[in-house]
């Protein structure tokens, strides 16, 4: 089970098997739809010349090079997966959780019935805050700082929206916090990290949330509030209400694009932002720090839960 849907794997590889073994689930969900993925490992990729990342697409079609010498096929139509991998890469856990895995839902899984937002998701006593914003907004960094003052983490960057009877799941996979270089003010932690060239080559420190120190997470939670983050230079920090109108054009101005052919893709994708605007959403304006942004929604959020029990 990946984010809420379920992959059918064969490999020719014990080690590629061993490491997606930490996704299996003994009782499935069996109303997932599912995909299926071939992993051939072939020693000859070992002796290609390694590459970054790489990406091209054609209708329902999509190819990708992933380093370590890794070959990934995308047919979004008959959803599957083939992925030629060179030993290296079969027996990465990092490869794994990091970007083959995490690359490959946010391919295919809209149509599984998984939607990627873009957007980070926190659960405070079982409710699920989206949090979204442009690039460079300091989700991530917010993430990490609500991480740190009351909140579960659930997933940064990207969250994977599926159905789950009437309502609706937010997941949230096993991938680093990625945190720019001058967030080291703000997190003295990652002084004993070391920056690593991220997937859209940015320099980032990568915080492991299930081994940081005062975090807690969750693998899903439920979405029921959404804060569209805007920095500003001004000290404080306000809540703004958000039309249904600008969620709906937020998310779906921000979604991957889809071939004309997958309509009930397409279909169920506008259905889940449909219903996504239906929740209470809010602008969060701030000029403060992570910590002190992090500990006034904190404070939001608890009046606005108390307001509702």
């Amino acid at each position: 089970m990946i984010a809420g849907a379920r992959c059918v794997l064969a490999t020719n590889s014990p080690e590629a098997s061993e490491l997606a073994a930490a996704w299996e689930q003994k009782t499935p969900q069996r109303h997932a739809a599912s995909f299926e993925m071939e992993v051939f490992v072939d020693s000859g990729m070992d002796d290609t010349t390694d590459q970054g990342p790489f990406f091209r697409g054609q209708n329902h079609l999509v190819f990708a090079f992933l380093p370590p010498r890794g070959f990934v096929a995308y047919d979004l139509l008959r959803r599957r997966v083939h992925a030629v991998l060179s030993t290296a890469a079969a027996r990465d856990c990092c490869f794994w959780n990091n970007l083959l895995l995490p690359i490959t839902i946010g391919v295919l899984g809209t149509t599984v019935g998984v939607i990627p937002l873009h957007s980070a998701c926190l659960d405070y006593d079982g409710n699920g805050l989206l949090l979204a914003g442009v690039s460079g907004a300091g989700k991530s960094t917010l993430s990490a700082a609500m991480a740190e003052h009351g909140f579960s983490f659930v997933s940064d960057d990207w969250t994977y929206i599926s159905k789950h009877g009437s309502l609706l799941m937010a997941h949230g996979l096993s991938s680093p916090v990625k945190l720019l270089p001058d967030t080291v003010k703000f997190f003295p932690r990652l002084r004993d990290l070391a920056p690593r060239t991220t997937l859209n080559g940015e320099l980032a420190y990568e915080l492991d949330p299930s081994c940081a120190e005062g975090f807690t997470v969750k693998r899903t939670s439920y979405p029921r509030r959404i804060l569209f983050l805007e920095r500003t230079s001004q000290p404080g920090c306000e809540f703004v209400p958000c039309r249904p109108d600008d969620v709906r054009t937020f998310f779906e101005c921000n979604g991957e694009r889809l071939p004309d052919e997958l309509i009930e893709a397409k279909t169920f994708r506008t259905g889940i932002i449909e219903t996504l605007s239906g929740c209470p959403a809010w602008i969060l304006r701030s000029g403060d720090n992570p910590h002190k942004t992090a500990e006034a929604i904190g404070d939001f959020v608890a009046e606005a839960h108390n307001a509702t029990v």
